[in-house]
């Protein structure tokens, strides 16, 4: 009998309710932490002018590519810097030469991010996080509500 086994009952609790809910969870920090670090930049981080000079190329398990623009810039000290903008990838390769404003962080001038921030992608992040959580919360009502008739299920 399937249902005098709670071994049984806690693996599909545990797959149906805790799976989503870490996967809710995980979303949710990684959201908050990558809000927290772009407000600090926008709020403290060095205004600077920079030029795309090439795209780093990502495939992607769909057989489509993203390409994220490699920027270099100068900061206030004179350094000469060159990093990723992650916060601008897409499927569209960015032109080489273009301009973008940037905000660096001086302790790490290779933490940036464009000037204009574009909050889509954590809003996305975040709505997915929430959606996952609220699967958790009805798995793990439909599972209590359901266990006791389920309980009674005896295999032949």
């Amino acid at each position: 009998m399937i249902g005098a086994s709670t071994w049984w009952t806690h693996a599909v609790t545990a797959f149906l309710v805790g799976v989503p809910a870490l996967v809710g969870l995980g979303l949710l920090a990684a959201t908050a932490r990558r809000w927290a670090k772009l407000r600090a930049l926008t709020a403290s981080g060095r205004p600077a002018t920079a030029r795309v000079v090439d795209n780093q190329l990502e495939s992607r398990s769909n057989g489509r590519t993203t390409f994220r623009p490699v920027v270099t810039f100068r900061t206030e000290s004179g350094q000469e810097v060159t990093t990723t903008l992650p916060d601008l990838d897409g499927f569209r390769s960015h032109l080489a030469g273009t301009e973008v404003a940037v905000r660096y962080d001086p302790q790490k001038p290779s933490d940036a991010t464009p000037a204009q921030r574009n909050s889509g992608r954590l809003v996305v992040t975040m709505v997915f996080g929430v959606l996952f959580l609220v699967f958790a919360v009805c798995a793990y009502q439909m599972i209590s509500t359901g266990v006791d008739e389920f309980g009674d299920f005896q295999m032949p």
